[in-house]
């Protein structure tokens, strides 16, 4: 299942990116389930590499904190950056001029902790 990861979260940002285009008023759904879909996954991928080992529950806790406080910045921060992205261009290509800047911003906050989570592990 993990080597499909990278194929399932491209495959669905492509098939949001065309529902915004072709079918705008289905991108915020696809948009959520996909969102919802991914996180999932993120959890679970969590619960696989800590099961059985020593303080699991923390260490749990933790990565699932990291990754709902850095949704939580992303979104915001996303937000932002759609809104700035959208009043610089016009109505009709806002919202892929919003995505896209919402999805450097993310890409970028989630390097950001990375290397931060690299600092505070070792």
């Amino acid at each position: 299942m993990k080597k499909y990861l990278p194929t399932i979260s491209g495959t669905l940002l492509i098939v949001t990116l065309l529902t915004l285009v072709y079918y705008p008023a289905f991108g915020s759904v696809l948009g959520m389930l996909s969102l919802l879909f991914t996180l999932s996954l993120s959890i679970f991928t969590i619960f696989q590499k800590h099961a059985g080992t020593e303080h699991a529950h923390a260490k749990i806790f933790r990565e699932v904190g990291v990754m709902v406080l850095t949704l939580i910045i992303v979104i915001f921060l996303g937000g932002i950056a759609a809104m700035l992205a959208n009043a610089q261009v016009s109505v009709r290509w806002g919202e892929l001029a919003g995505l896209l800047s919402a999805i450097a911003a993310s890409f970028g906050m989630g390097y950001l902790v990375r290397k931060g989570m690299m600092r505070l592990a070792g």
